[in-house]
């Protein structure tokens, strides 16, 4: 346990400091003495660990004797003895070689009333089921809590509220909800929720679109929303979902055609669309015969609107000895009955034809308004027909155009003539008036007027806001509110009229470009989304303005707080470990997750934000073109910063992810040795790399550290990030690891160090810890001591990075090369 290992280490440390004045203070005691001494230490040592462990025991068992009392449980065992390990309380599971809770399992307990807040104390918790019982209301935020939980059953309760945006906090790999009464829009955010492998909410209230988002849930296998008020579309970014097995969306309001990519996906099993508002042709399955169609079981497709005939000719291919269950009809078939003669000669086929369907329009009446649309308009609510199948606008009958009442028509043109005439003007004044004013007031915002006016649909995570809420929100962007400059124009501080603090950044006049080419940005930008990122919540390009609104950082940028400026205190080892290991996951996933992936092209100190609970940010980041020319200018985005571009720029003009890895090698080799990137006071090195590589080989990790962290760093860590950091500064671009490669070396310290409590801890944000990545790996917490872990820096590198087995003086880590900084290239 965390407090025991930090009370053994205490311990150990002060009876070997004893041992060593008893050995030289009484030197001329007998050994009996000494092995008494000995003896009565190894007691007390035991003795407290053992109190500390039923300290943690104890602790827990109040805790579950709360839930249970909170849930009027009838559970007599758990009465009979503090300690819920040693009791062996009914429904829970402790960790076979520690007093640990990892699972509570109450299932048909006849449990009733809401779930409490101090279901966040059983931090050790893995898996929660509560399935079949009368739990009301909604989960905790304190759910964000538990760390370690993979699995939440609440299967046949009676809760109503949406499940907490906390749980992203949480190691979920199964989130299973169905059968409540839970009344809400699905929630987007669990589509950052990548290691899900379960999703079921089937039979609750839940509606809206299906979200574009969990195209992002790589490791789904079984997702499950039937019954229940969805409709629109199925996405096309659900092509995603490469590993779905089970897609059941039965039951609702969805819409449109089926997407081919549904039968390319490679292990779909089951896939269950029953009645909805599906249309247009039977979809073509033939691909499902190129992904080896022995491994599908069941479609059902039955009780849409499918058209045309029979689907007869897909199932002459089918391969000897394969059985499949199809439901397809009712649909809108030709010619369709009760009984069908065709299928009835597959002996390969059942088929299940379900008469009950209680559609909301009969076929034909449904066919009328839909034969003659284009793309594939949704049907219309009841009560309402279609308006305009062009722009598939639906509308209540009385505002079709009655043909019974005639009005003269001179009247009515020249009504309508002049009040479109009358509306012109008065917004031409009010145009002109505006452009006027904004650029009498902005002169120095950047702006671009090619493009604004063609149609442009705004990405549904982004706020479009009005140029007048953020000069509310900025007191007209007075200078007060400024707080400094970027290589996208100047930023601002504002607060929004419901409190929200923001950071408001306006182009320049360097950096504006294309309006065009700024809202393909934004829709990208859109799409990012992680804890290590700044978040974007929305824009303004009023008058051509190009103006970004992001989340705002309370505790500034990590070179104020590693150099101790503006009244920051520098930050301490453990801090510096946190900090390296958000800025690695934040680059890791705009390598490896971000879709098209993206290069942030200005990683440096400055760049790096901290939130009020220190959780590091990168901030800056552009996004990657479809052309192979990554120089090409991006307003978020500027090539590079001294000290920290690529030296392979200067060979290929391109910025790639390995030139990220660089820049974050640098800024690992300044939050190891405290030092500035550039220095001219270093007269044999101004440039950090070069300064830190022969020292480094000379006398280790000591010749370099921060002289701040002299006292209290774990030096095995210190060590491996300096391999490691030396190792991403190579200035071949191919010798350099990926982002990847990076995590895989400090995520055992984040799993081992940052889960022992330590001195150094005080003053830090204890949610800080709480708050997991969201691609953390899911291996089990060990306890190991970080330098017996099974990779290191020199491990996954063995050729040139093994320093500690080089011999003094020489250089491992040296490539061919200038030893000066790098600077921003010329403009072609």
């Amino acid at each position: 346990m965390k407090l025991g290992a930090t009370s053994s280490n205490r311990l150990r440390r002060h009876t070997s400091v004893h041992g060593v004045l008893l050995f030289h203070g009484q030197i001329s005691a007998s050994p009996r003495m000494l092995m008494w001494t000995l003896l009565a230490t190894i007691v007390v040592f035991s003795a407290t660990s053992t109190l500390v462990c039923a300290q943690d025991a104890l602790t827990q068992g109040k805790t579950l004797r709360s839930l249970g009392k909170a849930w009027n449980a009838n559970l007599s065992d758990w009465s009979l003895t503090d300690d819920p390990c040693l009791g062996n309380w009914t429904g829970i599971t402790c960790e076979a070689t520690n007093s640990k809770v990892i699972s509570v399992r109450l299932v048909n307990k006849s449990l009733y009333g809401s779930i409490p807040k101090e279901i966040g104390q059983l931090v050790f918790l893995e898996q929660l089921d509560l399935t079949n019982n009368s739990i009301q209301g909604g989960i905790p935020t304190e759910i964000g809590k538990l760390t370690n939980l993979q699995v939440l059953t609440l299967d046949g309760n009676s809760l109503t509220s949406l499940p907490p945006q906390e749980l992203l906090f949480c190691n979920l790999t199964e989130l299973s909800m169905h059968g409540n009464q839970i009344n809400g829009k699905i929630p987007s955010w669990i589509g950052q929720m990548v290691q899900l492998v379960k999703l079921d909410l089937y039979t609750n209230n839940l509606w809206g679109g299906l979200p574009p988002e969990y195209g992002n849930l790589k490791n789904l296998q079984t997702l499950e929303l039937w019954e229940n008020q969805l409709s629109g579309y199925i996405p096309d970014e659900w092509r995603g979902m490469t590993s779905i097995v089970n897609l059941k969306l039965g039951h609702n309001y969805l819409s449109g055609t089926l997407p081919g990519f549904l039968f390319e996906l490679p292990t779909l099993r089951t896939m269950n669309l029953p009645r909805n508002q599906f249309m247009g042709p039977f979809p073509n399955i033939t691909a499902l015969l190129r992904n080896g169609i022995s491994n599908f079981t069941k479609l059902g497709l039955n009780c849409n609107f499918f058209t045309g005939k029979y689907p007869q000719q897909y199932y002459d291919t089918l391969p000897p000895g394969v059985n499949i269950t199809i439901n397809y009809t009712p649909n809108c078939f030709d010619n369709e009955t009760d009984t069908n003669p065709t299928i009835n000669r597959l002996p390969n086929v059942t088929q299940n034809t379900p008469r009950d369907c209680e559609r909301q329009w009969a076929c034909g009446t449904f066919l009328q308004y839909v034969a003659q649309e284009k793309g594939n308009c949704a049907p219309c609510p009841s009560g309402q027909i279609r308006i305009d199948v062009s722009k598939c606008i639906c509308g209540k009958e009385e505002q079709l155009p009655n043909t019974s009442k005639k009005f003269p028509v001179g009247a009515v043109v020249g009504g309508i003539v002049g009040g479109v005439c009358a509306i012109l003007v008065a917004l031409l004044l009010m145009l002109v008036y505006y452009k006027h004013s904004t650029r009498v007031l902005y002169p120095e915002f950047g702006r671009t007027y090619e493009g604004s006016d063609e149609p442009w649909i705004v990405p549904k995570e982004l706020r479009r806001f009005k140029l007048q809420e953020l000069e509310k929100a900025t007191n007209n962007f007075d200078e007060k509110c400024f707080t400094g400059s970027g290589g996208f124009g100047k930023v601002y501080r504002g607060v929004l009229l419901d409190g929200t603090v923001v950071a408001i950044k306006c182009a320049s006049l360097q950096s504006a470009q294309g309006q065009t080419e700024f809202r393909n940005e934004l829709t990208l930008l859109s799409r990012l989304h992680h804890r290590n990122l700044v978040k974007l919540e929305g824009f303004c390009d009023d008058d051509g303005l190009q103006i970004l609104v992001y989340e705002f950082m309370e505790n500034g940028d990590l070179h104020d707080n590693l150099f101790g400026k503006k009244g920051k205190f520098p930050l301490n080892s453990i801090q510096r470990l946190e900090v390296v290991l958000g800025v690695a996951r934040g680059l890791d996933y705009l390598h490896s997750f971000a879709d098209p992936p993206v290069i942030h092209r200005d990683i440096k100190l400055s760049n790096v934000l901290l939130s009020h609970s220190m959780v590091p940010k990168l901030s800056d980041f552009g996004v990657s073109r479809a052309s192979a020319e990554y120089a090409t200018h991006v307003s978020t985005a500027p090539i590079g910063t001294r000290g920290y571009l690529d030296p392979d720029y200067f060979r290929t003009n391109q910025l790639t992810t390995a030139s990220d890895v660089y820049a974050f090698g640098i800024v690992l080799l300044e939050i190891i040795t405290g030092l500035p990137v550039i220095d001219y006071t270093r007269l044999d090195a101004s440039c950090l790399d070069a300064w830190a590589r022969p020292r480094f080989n000379e006398g280790g990790i000591r010749a370099i550290i921060d002289r701040k962290l002299d006292i209290g760093y774990n030096e095995a860590l210190y060590t491996d990030m300096a391999h490691l950091a030396l190792r991403c500064a190579q200035h071949d671009r191919t010798l350099r690891p990926t982002m990847k490669d990076v995590l895989s070396i400090l995520e055992p310290y984040g799993k081992t160090i940052l889960q022992v409590p330590s001195p150094e801890w005080i003053g830090w944000s204890t949610s800080h810890f709480t708050n997991k990545s969201l691609f953390e790996p899911e291996t089990p917490m060990g306890f190991e001591r970080p330098g017996s872990r099974e990779t290191s820096a020199a491990e996954l590198y063995p050729l040139k990075t093994a320093l500690s087995h080089s011999p003094p003086g020489s250089s491992a880590f040296h490539s061919p090369g200038p030893s000066e900084c790098f600077t921003n290239p010329k403009p072609r």
